[in-house]
């Protein structure tokens, strides 16, 4: 079992590391990152949702994302995890990753501000985790009658959760947010269509971020057509949003909002340029710069997960 679940590891890092490869030769030999991964009509999906992007609930969604990845450094840590105001946290989810000297991990979380309900899904962190966000098998999406296909590890993460019993226990609120960095912003994807299906929220506000590509044609097309307010804000440097790659069929859902920090990925073993171009507080900033008053924005985000720590 343990040699069968290393050569599952080890083929899952030589085809992150070939896809990651062909993306910088085609960068190369265009002589920019502008190449065939970051141009592609998947990337860009088109046409906008029925909303114009907003920089204010993307930076307050980004935000979100950060106290998710707080969360985790809370719970290993003994502490307990609370929102800062206005929010109010409702409850965790813990996934069944397993962790030293935890049986469970917490993966997302459901807040509420006013009217407003938030349900955050936090990113990767641990090894198990990074296994089933790489796994790359397509398997008929199961929350629906249809042809369309998601990722397994994906899917089986979020099916693991319960989201739909606890956002039909609340009542009282009159918008949904979802929202996620990374892992988190494919398990934003994954549960949309769930969620319009079986709760009430049927118009529900998506941010996500940094995220991979999530499922087939048949799965956009499903995605797509629920016509609502969905943005996917991706770094144009960032080689996550370029994964899983479309020779294996998948497809991003609309609609895709592109931002530009850190710098092109000239060698797939750079990993501290590929963590840098993808981590969440990058991702925040780059957003608080396109604002009039940066400064104010980033710290707003409150040292959550480390990003923009008070002196």
């Amino acid at each position: 079992m343990i040699k069968k679940k290393l050569l599952s590891s080890l083929s899952i890092v030589f085809l992150l590391l070939f896809t990651l490869s062909f993306t910088i030769s085609c960068a190369k030999n265009n002589n920019t990152i502008g190449s065939s991964a970051d141009t592609d009509d998947s990337l860009y999906s088109a046409p906008p949702p029925p909303a114009p992007f907003d920089l204010d609930e993307a930076i307050e969604m980004m935000g979100l994302c950060l106290q998710s990845y707080q969360m985790l450094i809370d719970f290993k840590s003994g502490t307990e995890f609370t929102l800062p105001e206005p929010y109010t946290l409702i409850t965790q989810f813990m996934s069944d990753e397993k962790v030293p000297l935890h049986e469970d991990v917490p993966l997302a979380y459901i807040a509420k501000d006013d009217n407003n309900l938030y349900l955050v899904f936090r990113g990767t962190k641990t090894i198990d985790e990074w296994i089933a966000d790489a796994d790359f098998k397509l398997i008929p999406y199961p929350m629906g009658n249809t042809n369309a296909m998601s990722e397994r590890g994906f899917t089986n993460l979020y099916t693991s959760l319960g989201i739909i019993e606890a956002l039909n226990n609340l009542d009282g609120f009159d918008n949904l947010y979802v929202t996620g960095h990374s892992l988190g912003a494919a398990l934003a994807v994954v549960a949309i269509p769930d969620i319009i299906k079986k709760t009430k929220y049927k118009n529900p506000i998506m941010y996500s971020f940094a995220g991979p590509r999530v499922g087939d044609q048949n799965f956009k097309n499903l995605y797509d057509g629920l016509n609502i307010v969905s943005w996917r804000v991706f770094n144009t440097n960032d080689v996550v949003p370029k994964l899983p790659p479309t020779s294996r069929s998948y497809v991003h859902v609309n609609s895709g909002e592109p931002i530009t920090f850190g710098k092109p990925v000239r060698d797939p073993f750079d990993f501290k340029q590929i963590a840098f171009n993808h981590e969440g507080c990058h991702y925040y900033n780059t957003l608080c710069s396109m604002t009039n008053d940066p400064a104010t924005y980033m710290k707003k985000a409150g040292g959550a997960d480390g990003c923009n720590v008070s002196p």
